[in-house]
């Protein structure tokens, strides 16, 4: 009954648009209990992920009638779009998992259908689901329901479409036969350690998540000077680890049409953000992956990635920024013209001084003029 049921559900995830489904056990995930331990203890978590080590490795803390967890995968892979080639104006990047619609929606709406399928089948039962929200690790329950393999790069590698997928899981009161974890295909390659820019990744499947790109531009924190230039043009996510994956250079395109870019979604023009207001942001980014932390993150990012262009040019446009009404916008401003061309800076910026009401950015501006700021 149990096998027969199993079955069933793949056919249901099939015909749904699921393309990979497993499942494993409601046990615990004592199996990176240790390594996640170890990554709260040295300060390696990014900040965005529960921090109870006991509800991220125990389902019966969400739910204690819990038998099985279901996961599931669905591929994002899309071909660089060459929409704007040949585009004179500086451009940014964006990750693949936010050129289309957000993977958050999909995949739940793809789950919650899921589930009333199999309520057609079994009568009433008790589920949760979840899409990157849940306090269980998605990864871990992708790996152990056997959707893949853990990468060096920390991300979850499947046979078919490499790691660029997204994961979702559901815990349910029922039992199905789980499936077994895939054994480890990435031993002898360092390609993604080797290649990360922000050197997050380490020797024994670790990563810095504060140190990733992904994050530092998702943060709302205060970014160094030294991390701003290792962002280069990115404005949300960073996919270098996965680019340069082996496993990754022979992936079919998704079929998911949720995910197919827009004109400005996979290199958008980094003028036009700097000026963006809240209806273009809300059309451009609140359907995607990338609203999620606001509008001023991603023109802070905007911001980095002309003054790691070096084109002085930007000026004239940072100029204006200086009378955003977000102190963040107004502070990345003046530290980008500053980076720009320092001389025209003292000018630009010491007449900006009386105006400024920011304590914080007062410092910044007086420190840099000197005795000039009198």
């Amino acid at each position: 009954m149990v096998n027969r049921l199993k079955e069933k559900i793949k056919i249901c995830a099939k015909d749904i648009g699921i393309d990979l489904i497993g499942f494993t056990s409601a046990a615990p995930f004592n199996e990176i209990k240790e390594i996640l331990m170890e990554r709260k203890e040295k300060g390696y978590l990014s900040g965005f992920e529960e921090q109870d080590i006991g509800k991220r490795i125990d389902p019966k803390q969400i739910m204690p009638d819990a038998r099985t967890i279901i996961a599931i995968a669905i591929n994002y892979y899309v071909e660089k779009p060459r929409l704007l080639e040949g585009k004179e104006r500086p451009l940014g990047a964006i990750a693949r998992s936010a050129w289309g619609r957000d993977y958050h929606e999909v995949l739940r709406d793809k789950l919650l259908l899921l589930m009333q399928n199999i309520e057609k089948l079994i009568g009433p039962f008790q589920y949760k689901i979840y899409v990157d929200t849940g306090s269980l690790s998605d990864r871990a329950v992708a790996w152990r329901a056997g959707l893949g393999w853990f990468g060096k790069n920390n991300m979850l590698i499947t046979k078919k479409y490499g790691s660029w997928v997204f994961l979702g899981y559901a815990i349910v009161n029922f039992e199905v036969e789980p499936d077994q974890p895939m054994p480890d295909q990435c031993a002898g390659c360092n390609a993604c350690i080797q290649a990360c820019p922000a050197e997050a990744l380490e020797e024994g499947y670790k990563l810095q998540g504060k140190k990733c790109l992904s994050f530092i531009t998702q943060t709302k924190e205060d970014i160094t000077p030294e991390v701003r230039q290792k962002m280069g043009n990115r404005l949300y996510g960073c996919d270098t680890c996965q680019c340069v994956c082996p496993h990754n250079h022979t992936v079919e395109e998704t079929k998911h049409q949720e995910f197919s870019p827009e004109a400005y979604s996979d290199r958008p023009d980094l003028i036009e953000i700097l000026h963006m207001d809240n209806k273009t942001f809300k059309v451009r980014y609140g359907k995607t992956a990338a609203g999620w932390r606001g509008k001023n993150n991603i023109r802070r990012n905007a911001i980095i990635a002309l003054a790691n262009r070096k084109d002085p040019l930007a000026i004239p446009h940072l100029k204006k920024l200086l009378f955003d009404e977000s102190n963040m916008i107004r502070k990345y401003a003046i530290w980008a013209i500053i980076k720009l061309d320092a001389e025209l800076a003292r000018s630009i910026i010491k007449a900006h001084l009386e105006n400024e009401k920011d304590e914080e950015i007062r410092e910044i501006i007086e420190e840099f003029l000197g005795d000039d700021s009198h």
